[in-house]
């Protein structure tokens, strides 16, 4: 991309690197990648290239961006509002509502019933949940296969990245094709078709544009300059690439590392009595179990273990200077999470009991009385202390520890741009941990090396398995089968598109 690369490692280097908000920019990669994988036109991306107004209300001092031009700001604040404030709620409650539904035709029962790999199974119901949640059902409706055709896209997004041409992998430009055009499909519709008199009152959702976080991008997006309604559809395809592609794989390697180990599952199982669990569509329960320190360790070691992502930023207008070296203005700073998570001077292993590229569901636990519980080693960390205080807990009730990991826990970025995705991602993650621990058994029928992770996603987020995984399913109990009691919205929708 032109650019002087330097990479930053170390707790006290990023602790620096956080002194120079201004180096907190990404414009660069934001519109390589919306560019080459969601196949953004040349003058839309310079919109994005010419906005150096920044993210915040108040724009940065010299700009000349105009109000409606400023992308950064107005796209992260609807993020922000949506994903991480007032509207995170009413996202996943649709989310929660549409994946109930979708599992009960799954029609899981009492019974064991095998299956070829897990991901395959779980992912597709997970990705139409969450495209129905963002933009209603019209977008199955012009193609039911939209979220099959996503997944089958996403094994691309190196080679894509890397810049392979189209007559070596013809297949990943086809899907980029057809995946737009029905973005843009159901686009059209719901402009042609949408009312304010459609949107219900207590939920803010229509049937057309879906919640009211697309609706409102709508808005932003259409009164950009030199934007037509293709600039648009490429944004929101990175939209639903974007809430699906690193979310779900995430949930599922909950479910692996659960059902993995019987002593955990009792434990999880033993959590959602305590905390008299009922099911993930109840905000009172989504509430408790948000603050269950057990379920809250196993997300934080997960992310801790399977995130390889690569925050990128750009030094911008200033130098920067950090405990070994200077870095000049206009380079490119990459801060890579898996080295920071795996880092044996900051996490706590237990004398080496627990190492650092093994999963540990109480690595993110703090006990009272015992400083070489939680996440960060302890000094003194391989005497005989540390190992006489395992399971030397009683009846003591932990704490989740996350404080004093800010520079070397960054599953979601650091900095201004941190993902604006991950409230939403902790209470989905959680969640569907929780409802599928309750309701169902499961049997890993492979060996532990089906678990090991692939490179094909090294950097752009939550690994996945190498291998396969053929498992065996069947509900717990026969009276917690899931029946859905949502409306056919997209039978009424269709009916309506035909008058």
């Amino acid at each position: 991309m032109g650019h002087e690369v330097f990479i930053v490692k170390g707790q006290n280097n990023v602790a620096m690197l956080r002194k120079y908000p201004r180096t907190i920019t990404t414009p660069g990669v934001t519109t390589f990648v919306l560019r080459t994988l969601f196949g953004m036109s040349r003058t839309a991306v310079d919109m994005y290239t010419s906005d150096e107004s920044g993210i915040h209300v108040k724009a940065r001092p010299h700009t000349s961006v105009k109000t409606h031009n400023r992308i950064d700001h107005l796209t992260h604040a609807n993020f922000h509002k949506h994903l991480l404030g007032e509207g995170l709620g009413r996202i996943y409650q649709d989310f929660a509502d549409s994946l109930l539904g979708r599992l009960a035709s799954l029609d899981i029962g009492t019974q064991w019933t095998y299956h070829g790999d897990l991901l395959d199974y779980w992912l597709p119901p997970m990705t139409s949940a969450m495209n129905e949640a963002l933009a209603g059902p019209i977008l199955e409706c012009v193609n039911p296969t939209f979220a099959d055709d996503l997944l089958e896209y996403y094994p691309y997004l190196h080679s894509l990245l890397k810049g392979v041409p189209r007559w070596i992998i013809p297949k990943a430009y086809k899907l980029q094709k057809s995946l737009l055009r029905d973005v843009a499909t159901w686009q059209a519709i719901a402009r042609a078709r949408f009312q304010e008199s459609d949107i219900d009152k207590t939920t803010g959702r229509d049937p057309w544009w879906g919640s009211a976080f697309m609706r409102e991008r709508q808005n932003i997006l259409s009164r950009v300059d030199g934007w037509d309604v293709h600039s648009i559809a490429a944004s929101d395809f990175g939209i639903f690439w974007g809430s699906s592609v690193n979310i779900h794989p995430m949930a599922l390697w909950t479910i692996i590392e659960v059902f993995k180990d019987k002593h955990l599952l009792c434990r999880v199982r033993e959590e959602l009595t305590n905390i008299r669990f009922r099911g993930i569509a109840d905000e009172e329960d989504v509430a408790r179990l948000m603050t269950s320190p057990l379920l809250q360790s196993i997300y934080n070691e997960l992310l801790r273990l399977r995130v390889e992502v690569q925050t990128i930023f750009s030094s911008g207008d200033e130098e920067i200077h950090l405990s070994n070296c200077r870095i000049p203005k206009g380079s490119l700073v990459v801060v890579p999470a898996g080295d920071a998570h795996k880092d044996p001077s900051v996490w706590n292993t237990r004398s080496g009991q627990y190492p650092l590229n093994r999963f540990w569901a109480d690595r993110f636990l703090a006990y009272q009385g015992d400083p070489h519980s939680g996440p960060q080693r302890a000094l003194g960390s391989d005497s005989d202390t540390a190992r006489s205080c395992r399971h030397s807990h009683g009846e003591v009730k932990p704490k989740l520890a996350l404080s004093g990991l800010v520079d070397t826990f960054m599953p979601f970025g650091i900095g201004e741009r941190t993902c604006p995705g991950r409230g939403f991602a902790r209470r989905e993650i959680i969640m569907f941990c929780a409802l599928v621990t309750h309701r169902y058994d499961i049997e890993f029928l492979c060996d532990d090396q089906n678990f090991d992770t692939t490179q094909a996603y090294y950097g752009i987020g939550t690994q996945r398995p190498k291998g396969k995984i053929p498992f065996r399913i069947r509900l717990t109990q026969p009276d917690i089968r899931i029946h859905s009691t949502l409306p056919p919205s997209s039978k009424v929708v269709q009916l309506r598109m035909q008058k």
